[in-house]
Order: C-alpha cells, then sequence, then structure tokens
C-alpha cells in the first residue's frame, strides 16, 4: 500500500491489513461488527487465492500452460 494508496496488491499487504483490523478491535477503534464483515471478505480473498493456486499446480503438474495469478478465465473460455 504504497504512498498512502488502500489498494491491497500482495498477501502480505493482506495479513497486515488484517492485522491492524484486529488491534482496532483491541483498541476500540474498530466494532466488531466491521471487524465480522472484513474478516469474511478476507476469508473469501484467501479461498480464491488458495483454489488458483491448486489450479496453476495441477496444470502444471499435467504440462499444461499455467496462466499468471489474477488471470484464470471463470466459465467457458469460448463464451467470450
Amino acid at each position: 500500500m504504497k504512498n498512502g494508496s488502500k489498494e491491497l496488491k500482495t498477501t502480505g499487504q493482506l495479513r497486515t491489513m488484517l492485522a491492524n483490523a484486529a488491534k482496532g478491535v483491541l483498541n476500540g477503534d474498530l466494532d466488531i461488527d466491521r471487524a465480522m464483515a472484513l474478516h469474511k471478505l478476507a476469508k473469501n480473498i484467501s479461498e480464491s487465492l488458495y483454489s488458483e493456486t491448486k489450479i496453476a499446480m495441477f496444470a502444471h503438474e499435467t504440462g499444461r500452460d499455467t496462466v499468471k495469478m489474477g488471470e484464470l478465465s471463470l466459465g467457458d473460455p469460448s463464451d467470450a
């Protein structure tokens, strides 16, 4: 999150943001409902990363081309 940007670009930035949110809950700066919503979103992001990694590993093991992380097609490529 360079130059004050709030865009998350790395898993490390995601972990830092979540740790800061946890500190915010402990300090009383972040209410539990917002923290729970943030946790749910972060969990979905994490599950997506895990799935994409597993697909890339399978493609590699079977000799298929792998796509760059974040560029995995959804659905039938012929529908594009």
